[in-house]
This record gives structure tokens, sequence and C-alpha cells, in this order.
């Protein structure tokens, strides 16, 4: 049996919305960006209006200062305001053929379930945390600090064991 309690709070969303989002987001604005470049370059090689090259290359660096500077201040901030009194304590107990969790709000339990291990879809380890994915819409983040009861090795083995090919680790080999 493996126990594992990870605070539902703005650090921990934080992270896990960058690890599921964060790549997708870079390549939108580095997308969005290139292009604006290229339309830039294209129109000062065509002769045109100082205005339109000038706002397409402003655009284009506007586009990579938000991502590095403006994304994870936004994203904290939102998620601030979205989780204000509602923190939380999801407590994760990993048996042999499903987990159980609940959800506590100080001393009131909000929530509970039991998940197969057939039943997921896929898990996915960080150096920080392991995102599951129970469905297409519904994600758990399970923080390798919270590991009350066993190591957080010793989970993503069973991971790996329980899900096969659905246990993916972004964890580089040290």
């Amino acid at each position: 049996m493996l126990v594992n309690e990870t605070k539902n709070d703005v650090e921990t969303n934080l992270a896990a919305t960058l690890h599921t989002g964060g790549p997708v987001m870079a390549a939108a604005c580095g997308g969005m960006s290139v292009l604006f470049a290229a339309l830039g370059g294209l129109l000062l090689g065509i002769g045109a209006d100082v205005f339109f090259y000038a706002f397409c290359f402003a655009a284009a660096a506007l586009l990579i200062l938000f991502l590095l500077f403006g994304y994870k201040p936004l994203l904290r901030a939102v998620l601030k305001k979205s989780l204000a009194g509602k923190e939380a304590v999801h407590r994760f107990v990993f048996l042999e053929d499903n987990f159980e969790f609940r959800t506590e709000r100080g001393e009131q339990i909000t929530g509970k379930n039991t998940v197969a291990y057939q039943d997921i879809l896929k898990v996915v380890e960080y150096a920080d945390m392991w995102i599951v994915y129970l469905d297409r819409s519904t994600v758990l983040a399970v923080s390798r600090g919270g590991m009350t009861e066993g190591r957080a090795e010793d989970l993503s083995v069973l991971f790996g064991v329980k899900l096969g090919e659905r246990f993916k680790s972004r964890v580089k080999a040290r």
C-alpha cells in the first residue's frame, strides 16, 4: 500500500497546468511569433509601409515576451482567484488492483472515489508529479513530495507494472 497526500493549491495546479498545457501554449505563441516575423520580413522585403512590418515585428516580440515573462504570472493570478478559499488535500491510497482517493477541505470530506488501474487512460510522470488521466476531461495531479507511506519510486514502478504502455515517464535518467 502506497499513500500520497497532495495539496490542491495554486502551486500544484500551476505546475500541473504547465506540464499539460505549457507545451501547447509554447507552440502556439512560438508559431504565431514566427508567422508574424516572417510576414514582417516579407513586408520589409517588398517595401511596404513601415507601419505594417513594424507592427508584425512588434507582435512577434510581444508574443515571445508574453511566453517568457507573462504567461506564468497570469496563470498564477487566474488560479489564485479561482481557487480562493477552495484549497483542499487529495489523499490517494494505491492498492494492488485500484486506488482510492478522497478530497478533504479542513475536517470535511468533500469527495471519495475508487478507480481501477484498468480504467485509467494514462499516467505521465514528471520530476515533481504524476499526472493521472482518468479520461479526456478528468485529470489528477499526484505530487511526488506528497508520499506519506512508501517511496515515489515505488509508485512509479506500480504505475509501470499496472499500466504498461499507458505509463509515460518524462523524468530524465540521473
